[in-house]
């Protein structure tokens, strides 16, 4: 029962927070910067504060860590994805760039989570 209360906390405090968020999309001028606020902030906040207050500040820590590892590591697909599909087919392009991404964020996250 604990895990589906957990499972129902994040879900509330996660559409609560995308609502806001998208509130706060709605405000920002230019529209390109919309997207600092879209979904993923929000749920990610979301779920930190709830594994947080569930599990502690240990869990937490892994948790902000494996985030910002993955954030960076997308950064980087971002950029390497837009040379690769340059030359290859978005399929290829894409695949090849996920690989990057995997490997980025474990080498970002490896080092800090050990």
């Amino acid at each position: 029962m604990h895990d589906v209360a957990i499972l129902a906390a994040k879900g509330l405090a996660g559409g609560t927070l995308v609502c806001l968020f998208a509130v706060l999309s709605e405000l920002v001028e230019p529209k390109r910067f919309a997207g600092l606020f879209s979904a993923a902030p929000a749920v990610a906040i979301a779920g930190l504060a709830i594994t947080l207050l569930d599990k502690g500040a240990h869990d937490g820590r892994d948790s902000a860590i494996g985030m910002m590892a993955g954030a960076a590591a997308m950064a980087v697909y971002a950029a390497v994805v837009v040379l690769l599909l340059r030359r290859r087919s978005a399929l290829v392009g894409s695949l090849s760039a996920l690989v990057v991404w995997l490997a980025c964020a474990a080498l970002i996250a490896w080092p800090l989570l050990a």
